[in-house]
């Protein structure tokens, strides 16, 4: 039954059932004979009888159908196809990534976003820098970024809005009220919030000169020169007429509008920043408005004072970071007033630009009263000037009734981290070993860091209140101040990291100047025998690093102490000397008379 053509559909059927099929008589007695030999159980299905020419005609179908072999053909190629795209990886889109791939992609573009309580935010000091913590670029080409998706959106808004910066006027505010009135979904991004308080602005009936600059033919043609001192004149007269018409600040906010503004703008917050800034006779700023104002007149400045009106309670500030605190903190009451309305702060920061002997004793009185819910403290009360401070009289007087000192080393064990710039003596530690070894909690004391402006000193010294590296006083002072120091490690078990430095921009040779860290089990600075006795006692694993121990007893590798007793002034090159001893300051000094 060969066929010419290709057979149609209708024709192949019917080849398809014309073949013969065995009669039931066949079948019948096969089946009788197969269940007369095995049990029913174990029946095998009845087989049909092969015939040859069923299979020809089989292939001569097959061979005939070419078309169907080629649908057969395509299908099997089409099924191939799409199981091939099923099994195989396709392109993925970015935002198709999960999100925390996309995070880990804008923090390669944007910078990696801290953490609040997260130690990575934290200094190797163990204190924390608030000023770069949470700020992130915000260049434009960074913020259009937000356009890619709506993920991306808030990852980008998230970066731009964890810090804002605002200036303290009336002005500022409101527009920053109007800006997150209209956009609350930004209000939960913001966790710091730092206002600026301007200390001068422009009076109102002057305007302000323009100074052309001077040509720079008046400087180089000689015919030209005898005109520069008439220009002169004329551009000192416009830069007088400039300084007259600035005046103090008369829009700035008070501190009941920023405690107010952030409670209802910005309830996620966490760190909170006021600059006060600085200058010469800066005025307070002022806490409350004009008509519920709390001055020294009304209310005598104690810290149980009390009245109807108080600061809005911020319960979500952890951190409270004052810059310019001569503007903000004056009085005990000052700081009384900012403590009740952050009951849970943990951090404070405060820095006073010039040293004051009133901030001095305003410190004191609040070391006495101290919120036992802050760990991290960071005090700066002279900042880095080479401006010499008071005279040593009025310290003198200061020290019979106020002595920071004392005061501090009471907090000292209650602390994790204290960072302070100013004036300190060996009093710090000897008062806070006694308040340790009374107390029956365990500190859990980790940092000190302390930069030396000078080293009290209330009697015994005359008027010698000098500092520097030639001054065998000072010197005597901040060796006692490094024995101490070393003298607590066996009490404060948790302290790893602890840095006494003296910072003196005026210095000769500022290589020279002493300093005293110890980071871990690796210490560098000034020692003498008495320091190595105390370090050997409170941590064995503690070594000096350049300083090598010989048979005999001797000291090796102290490259300062070499230089200064041979007489060899300044050290060669190679940096600060990792071991220095301290009884060669004296060579030193004498080499200087």
């Amino acid at each position: 039954m060969l066929h010419e053509g290709p057979p149609s559909i209708s024709h192949t059927v019917s080849s398809v059932t014309d073949l013969p099929i065995p009669s039931q008589k066949t079948a019948r007695d096969s089946q009788q004979k197969t269940s007369a030999k095995t049990p029913p159980l174990l029946r095998r299905p009845s087989r049909i009888k092969h015939r040859p020419q069923d299979d020809i005609e089989v292939q001569s179908l097959l061979q005939g159908d070419d078309t169907l072999r080629q649908d057969l053909e395509d299908a099997n190629v089409a099924y191939l196809e799409k199981l091939a795209l099923l099994t195989q990886p396709h392109a993925v889109r970015l935002t198709e990534l999960p999100v925390e791939v996309q995070e880990s992609v804008i923090d390669h573009l944007a910078g990696h976003m801290i953490g609040i309580t997260t130690c990575s935010a934290v200094t190797p000091n163990g204190s924390r820098n608030w000023s770069t913590a949470m700020r992130h670029p915000r260049r434009k080409q960074l913020s259009d970024l937000a356009l890619v998706s709506k993920t991306w959106r808030g990852l980008i808004q998230e970066r731009l809005y964890r810090h804002i910066k605002v200036k303290g006027t009336h002005a500022g505010f409101a527009e920053c009220r109007a800006w997150f009135t209209h956009h609350k979904h930004l209000r939960p991004h913001v966790r710091h919030f730092e206002v600026w308080m301007p200390v001068w602005e422009v009076k109102a009936c002057r305007r302000k000169t323009d100074i052309p600059p001077i040509p720079s033919a008046f400087t180089t043609r000689p015919d030209m020169r005898n005109r520069t001192h008439g220009r002169a004149a004329v551009v000192i007269q416009e830069i007088t007429d400039m300084t007259q018409a600035f005046q103090q600040a008369s829009h700035n906010v008070t501190l009941d509008d920023i405690f107010r503004h952030t409670q209802d703008l910005f309830p996620e917050a966490y760190a909170l920043t006021i600059e006060g800034g600085h200058g010469k006779r800066t005025p307070l700023i002022k806490a409350y408005p004009p008509k519920a104002d709390h001055s020294a007149t009304q209310y005598p400045v104690s810290l149980g004072n009390t009245s109807n009106d108080t600061l809005a309670v911020n319960p979500n500030i952890g951190s409270l970071v004052l810059k310019g605190a001569w503007n903000v903190v004056r009085e005990p009451y000052d700081f009384y007033n900012l403590k009740t309305a952050l009951p849970n702060l943990r951090e404070y920061h405060c820095t006073y630009a010039k040293p004051k002997i009133q901030a001095y004793a305003a410190m004191c009185c609040i070391m006495k009263c101290f919120p036992s819910t802050i760990n991290h403290l960071n005090i700066c009360l002279e900042g880095l000037t080479s401006k010499p401070s008071s005279t040593p009289e009025k310290w003198r007087k200061l020290y019979a009734e106020y002595h920071i000192c004392n005061d501090t080393g009471r907090l000292l064990p209650k602390l994790e981290t204290l960072s302070y710039t100013g004036r300190i003596c060996s009093s710090l530690f000897k008062t806070a070993l006694d308040v340790a070894e009374k107390s029956r909690d365990t500190s859990h004391l980790k940092s000190v860091d302390l930069i030396v402006r000078n080293c009290c000193r209330p009697s015994g010294c005359g008027y010698n209140d000098a500092t520097g590296i030639y001054q065998i006083d000072f010197i005597n002072a901040f060796k006692n101040l490094v024995i101490e120091a070393v003298r607590s490690l066996s009490v404060f078990s948790s302290l790893h990291y602890l840095r006494i430095r003296f910072l003196d921009l005026d210095s000769p040779n500022p290589l020279l100047n002493p300093y005293f860290h110890l980071q871990g089990n690796k210490v560098t600075g000034i020692w003498n025998d008495e320091i190595l006795t105390l370090l050997r006692a409170a941590r064995p694993d503690a070594e000096y690093e350049g300083l090598d121990f010989a048979d005999c007893g001797t000291k090796r590798g102290d490259r300062f102490a070499e230089h200064i007793l041979g007489g060899l002034v300044p050290l060669p090159r190679g940096g600060r000397p990792k071991s220095m001893n301290v009884d060669a300051y004296a060579a030193l000094a004498e080499s200087r008379i």
